[in-house]
């Protein structure tokens, strides 16, 4: 029996919606990280200008990343998979995502002190991930334990 099919949709939904955002964000890349040089981190040479192009950009790769598997994840959610090792790597993934975001973001804080904030909101959201994903091992272990007995 499915859970609830209408909350896995309208995540899939705004999944999707996140994904195209990230496009947008890739396409206006440039502009964006020279404003936030010129504007946010008052820097005005050409080097800290590529640097936060290239956060920006990592940053994207990132989020592509935790989207698809985020998707994933929903993906076997529909079909009752839940207490699964394939949704436990997916987390792996979202974690490690999150992990080089905040590195990439910890990297290049000389350029703006404000990217030390991404990095702390994104290694927080990989440690929630990360107990997430060690309840759902126990779940999977205790899972196949149970299925055992029977």
């Amino acid at each position: 029996m499915k859970y609830n099919d209408g909350i896995i949709r309208w995540s899939k939904i705004a999944t999707v919606l996140f994904i195209a955002i990230v496009v947008v964000a890739d396409i206006f890349g440039v502009p964006i990280a020279k404003y936030v040089t010129y504007t946010y981190a008052e820097q005005t040479g050409d080097m800290p200008k590529l640097v936060m192009t290239l956060v920006w950009y990592l940053g994207t790769v990132g989020a592509y990343v935790i989207l698809l598997s985020i998707f994933k994840l929903l993906a076997n959610m529909s079909k009752d998979v839940v207490f699964d090792r394939a949704n436990t790597k997916l987390m792996n993934i979202i974690a490690l995502a999150l992990i080089g975001i905040g590195i990439v973001c910890a990297a290049a804080g000389f350029v703006w002190i404000g990217l030390c904030f991404l990095t702390i909101i994104a290694l927080f959201m990989a440690l929630v991930v990360l107990c997430v994903r060690v309840v759902f091992d126990k779940a999977i272990i205790m899972k196949e334990e149970m299925d055992l007995t029977i």
